[in-house]
């Protein structure tokens, strides 16, 4: 669980009123830049993304020092360096020892198993996913790193995904042989999700009639809301729902899927053929250089 979870009830919404919190004076000590960390005497907002009273439980030098360590985590990703995921993962590791009771170290190792396997390194993302697997991480972990290898190893493999849709439909990728299927994984709750909605719409017009199909996997936990907003959107494919977050959702876990939006094809013969799709042109599927529409119609065209 990310840390801005565990600690939701402390966060405010920012307004307005951030221009008036200053720059807490850093020291020798600490390592701050001097705009990690500002306060406006009553509550106090670190990193620019969380806010704190004064009195909160987290407003300490441990947790303070914990998100510095973090902050500069990240920076790791953008320097370009060409091992930028290996100095990623060493300091994850670092961190995890270091500050056990919070789990970011765990979640920053499974970001960094997908962009091993993004960045065309699966036996690197594989060791890493069994390293956590063989390790004191917490149990959603071993889970989450177990259905990623599920995922890897089904790749360019028949993959089998049946339930019964929220509006009643029975859905069976085995029965769908013959036909290209996207495998929308997603929530209601979810911006970028939703920001691809009218994408994934556009393909679905486009090229059903030549035999494209899609399938959601709804993350959401309130059936109404979803029942709403396919209403509302002429969402017309079938959507799985059991009602769990991505946690916990049942197909989440199996496929190892770490974050929505994810979506990956299916082609005519019922094979994994493209994972981490997204919905939009400017962004390549793994291991290609042309976009979503094109993917689509190469497989078609198969």
């Amino acid at each position: 669980m990310r840390i801005l979870s565990i600690s939701a009830a402390c966060l405010v919404v920012f307004s307005a009123a951030v221009n008036s919190f200053a720059q807490v004076e850093t020291n020798s000590t600490n390592g701050w830049s001097n705009d990690f960390l500002k306060t406006n005497g009553e509550d106090v907002i670190i990193d620019n993304n969380i806010m704190v009273k004064t009195n909160s439980p987290l407003n300490t030098d441990e947790f303070k020092q914990f998100k510095w360590q973090e902050h500069e985590l990240f920076k790791i990703m953008s320097s370009g360096s060409s091992n930028a995921i290996d100095l990623f993962v060493e300091r994850a590791r670092s961190l995890s020892k270091e500050y056990p009771k919070w789990d970011n170290g765990y979640d920053d190792m499974m970001i960094a198993i997908e962009d091993y396997d993004y960045d065309g390194k699966p036996d690197k993302a594989r060791s890493l996913a069994n390293e956590l697997i063989d390790s004191s991480a917490p149990e959603q972990y071993k889970i989450r790193s177990k259905g990623f290898l599920n995922r890897l190893d089904s790749f360019g493999k028949p993959i089998s995904l049946q339930f019964t849709a929220v509006d009643g439909r029975e859905a069976n990728l085995t029965k769908m042989r013959g036909k290209v299927v996207l495998v929308d994984f997603w929530a209601t709750w979810c911006g970028p999700c939703v920001k691809e909605i009218p994408n994934v719409k556009a393909a679905y017009d486009k090229f059903h009639g030549q035999g494209f199909e899609v399938i959601g996997i709804s993350c959401d936990t309130d059936k109404e809301r979803l029942n709403k907003f396919l209403k509302e959107k002429g969402i017309l494919w079938p959507q799985y729902f059991d009602g769990k977050q991505q946690g916990d959702n049942k197909f989440t876990v199996e496929f190892g899927v770490d974050g929505i939006p994810h979506m990956f094809l299916v082609d005519k013969k019922g094979l994994l053929r493209f994972d981490n799709v997204r919905a939009y042109d400017k962004y390549h599927p793994k291991g290609e250089t042309i976009g979503f529409e094109e993917t689509i119609s190469k497989l078609l065209a198969e």
